[in-house]
């Protein structure tokens, strides 16, 4: 009987042309099987995939369009809160002047007033000789027009 077995499983190999042991599988095709069954984990979130970085690298290389857009829109944002900071400081520097050359015109104006003063022009014009004019003693009048005298 043992004569039997041995016959059998010499026909088996012979018949079998790639000359493997496992039917029609070849050895490497139980490797990849086994290779990819490593592979795979066995459960989508495991603490040491989380912790060595693969679920997070997935993420990343998922992502990757919207992290560049969001970090575009970043560099403008920024860009744009330092240009609108530049013009608020250049702002409070014109205020600034606007409010000094107020201030400027006010004193002008104070200084102007005091000189055009009629007791201050008179007194000016006694003290330089160059005028004859008095103050008047009587109080001024209106002269009437006809319209048809015109």
């Amino acid at each position: 009987m043992s004569d039997e077995l041995d016959i059998r499983i010499d026909n088996d190999l012979a018949q079998n042309d790639s000359g493997n042991i496992l039917g029609s599988k070849t050895i490497e095709d139980v490797i990849k099987k086994e290779a990819k069954e490593e592979q795979e984990p066995s459960s989508r979130f495991s603490i040491s995939r989380t912790l060595g970085g693969v679920i997070i690298a997935r993420f990343a290389q998922r992502q990757m369009k919207l992290m560049l857009l969001i970090c575009a829109l970043l560099i403008l944002h920024i860009s744009c809160r330092y240009m609108c900071q530049k013009k608020l400081v250049e702002l409070d520097r014109l205020e600034a002047r606007i409010v000094e050359a107020h201030n400027k015109a006010i004193v002008c104006s104070s200084i102007l007033t005091e000189k055009s003063r009629e007791s201050n022009v008179l007194k000016r014009l006694y003290e330089t000789g160059d005028s004859t004019l008095k103050t008047s003693s009587q109080p001024p009048y209106l002269i009437k027009v006809n319209s048809e005298e015109l």
